[in-house]
């Protein structure tokens, strides 16, 4: 029960009222530059929400996940700071991306890092 808490805590910054649109990339944006560490938290989420919809696929690769179909692989040696910085770079020099969902904006982010050997 207690990560329940933890994890509200941490996400408390994105949090919107169920009638409201959801987080766009430029709020996401604009909470990262005043605290990180929900940012991280926000990233990690997302993450690990598409790798659950691949669990089986790519085992081996801790952050692996499909977008449109295409797989993703990111480096096996970032960690969530990593992960972050390069979602927050991506998205600073995407102002188009700035309208939409900071989930979509993140796996997009994400997907412009992938690894993954295309065949």
């Amino acid at each position: 029960m207690r990560w329940r808490y933890l994890i509200f805590i941490i996400l408390a910054p994105f949090y919107r009222c169920a009638t409201a649109d959801p987080v766009s990339v430029s709020d996401f944006l604009r909470e990262c530059k005043h605290e990180k560490e929900p940012c991280i938290a926000f990233v990690m989420g997302v993450v690990e929400g598409a790798r659950h919809q691949t669990r089986e696929w790519l085992n081996e690769q801790p952050y692996a996940y499909k977008m449109h179909g295409q797989p993703v692989c990111l480096p096996l040696s970032w960690g969530s700071l990593e992960l972050t910085d390069a979602v927050l770079a991506v998205l600073e020099g995407a102002p188009k991306s700035h309208q939409y969902s900071a989930v979509s904006g993140v796996l997009y982010a994400l997907a412009t890092h992938s690894t993954c050997r295309q065949t």
